[in-house]
């Protein structure tokens, strides 16, 4: 067992039965994401800020990489989420993407709370 198997992982509520999308994963430090059919393709590790920098690029299609962890690049229909640090290379369909970034706009990946906590 890895320390990613031990994480609280999710989905979009919009992904097909919980399954082929965006998996995301709070932790005390911010937020890992992976691919929910190739858990074995790797993570990528977010702090808070990070990922509210994340999140926000991703809603709004933007190419960057601003938040300093990774890259999204759309290629076709396709989106590569690429880590900067490391070589991790997480690819989505547009259907998985899609509903990551459903699930985005209603709040469900919003781990703001946990920063009190940390």
């Amino acid at each position: 067992m890895t320390p990613a198997d031990r994480l609280a992982w999710r989905t979009s509520t919009r992904s097909s039965n919980g399954e082929n999308c965006v998996e995301v994963a709070p932790t005390t430090d911010g937020v890992v994401i992976r691919h929910s059919k190739h858990p074995a393709a790797g993570t990528i590790i977010f702090p808070y800020n990070a990922w509210a920098t994340f999140i926000r690029d991703a809603s709004e299609g933007t190419p960057t990489s601003a938040n300093g962890i990774a890259t999204i690049t759309k290629i076709g229909t396709d989106t590569l989420v690429r880590s900067l640090t490391t070589a991790v290379e997480l690819r989505f369909d547009d259907g998985e993407w899609s509903a990551f970034l459903g699930g985005a706009a209603d709040g469900e990946f919003d781990f703001a709370p946990q920063l009190a906590i940390a």
